[in-house]
């Protein structure tokens, strides 16, 4: 562009210098200025009109309420001719022949005679005639089969039923008739304890460490389910319990003839030798 037109050419002018001003950007450009104070005008008329209708005083108009006349109840005369309903004749179905059943005659313990009899005569049975106390539908007349009872031999009196006894519940050493012993005796224990026993800590002159177990010798003369019942401290509440572990089978206590599980207790006493 010359450079004495620039100052008086319009900006857009100098931007679109040597391009398609023809494309539609510039002429956008050009006439954006106006389409916008255009749609600025348009929206400020629409505005004022709107203004203008929402501010027109309202007419004062009254409603006039006028009352509702609620016309008379017309009464009318009913008919006194009421058709009665018409009965449906009744059909009969036919009953159906009844099955025969047998019957149970449910009987009391006492007999009502009549005046004639007498009420003291007792009936006699007849070694045919079925006795029980169940209801007995066509039974047939035979012989009474009767369980026996058991008795002692020599005597007649009845054996009395005795409960059968659990081996595997462990019972104390006053309820059973032979206590559980270990394999030839207390003194063979005694030798076992002493073979087996040492003492987890060096003990003064004259000290006393005493160690109570309590164990199950079941029905088979295994032992299990130790417990300490008198503390001597850790170490030898475990030597006690590590040396009845050794111990072989013992013989188990017996009730009424029959091997069952026992209660025991073993004291164990160490103490230095001089």
């Amino acid at each position: 562009m010359n450079k004495n037109l620039i100052l008086k050419a319009d900006i857009l002018d100098i931007i679109f210098e040597k391009r398609n001003k023809a494309y539609g950007a510039y002429n956008l450009r050009k006439y954006y200025p106006n389409r916008l104070k255009l749609a600025l005008g348009l929206i400020l008329i629409i505005a004022m009109v709107f203004s203008a209708f929402i501010l027109l005083p309202a007419k004062n108009e009254y409603l006039i309420a006028k009352p509702y006349e609620i016309p008379p109840p017309e009464l009318r005369k009913l008919d006194e001719t009421v058709k009665k309903p018409e009965k449906k004749p009744v059909v009969t179905k036919p009953v159906a022949k009844a099955t025969p059943v047998n019957q149970v005659k449910q009987t009391n313990n006492y007999t009502i005679v009549p005046n004639t009899d007498k009420s003291d005569t007792i009936r006699t049975i007849l070694p045919t005639d079925v006795i029980g106390t169940t209801n007995v539908v066509n039974a047939t007349p035979g012989p009474v089969l009767v369980d026996p009872i058991k008795t002692e031999p020599g005597t007649g009196t009845p054996l009395a039923i005795v409960p059968k006894i659990d081996k595997t519940l462990p019972m104390d050493i006053n309820a059973v008739d032979v206590l559980p012993s270990y394999p030839g005796g207390m003194e063979a224990l005694r030798k076992f304890l002493e073979k087996n026993l040492h003492t987890p800590d060096e003990l003064q002159n004259g000290e006393v460490v005493s160690v109570r177990v309590k164990f199950v010798v079941d029905y088979t003369g295994k032992l299990k389910s130790f417990v300490t019942v008198q503390d001597g401290g850790q170490a030898y509440n475990n030597e006690v319990v590590r040396v009845l572990k050794k111990m072989p089978d013992w013989v188990p206590g017996k009730t009424k003839g029959e091997n069952v599980s026992v209660y025991y207790v073993i004291p164990v006493r160490f103490e230095t030798t001089d």
